[in-house]
């Protein structure tokens, strides 16, 4: 069963990673108190503007971002 997409997130891209290894590796693009944030669940990375400019800056982020991105998240005890 899909994860539940956390609070905010309008948008998710898999990472290559995500391709490769059949995991939910993900970019988030999240909004709220006037910015946009993407946020690479794979390696941290991330990308931040007002949320006026979000489809112009953090979405090609975003995806462009997931589309090379090959890290994987550090495991939790």
């Amino acid at each position: 069963m899909p994860e539940t997409w956390p609070e905010g997130v309008v948008a998710r891209y898999l990472t290559k990673a995500a391709e490769i290894l059949g995991e939910d590796i993900t970019v988030d693009v999240a909004e709220g108190d006037g910015y946009a944030t993407a946020t690479c669940k794979g390696c941290g990375s991330d990308h931040r503007n007002e949320r006026v400019y979000a489809n112009v800056t953090v979405l090609p982020w975003a995806i462009d971002h997931a589309a090379t991105c090959r890290a994987m998240p550090r495991p939790t005890p």
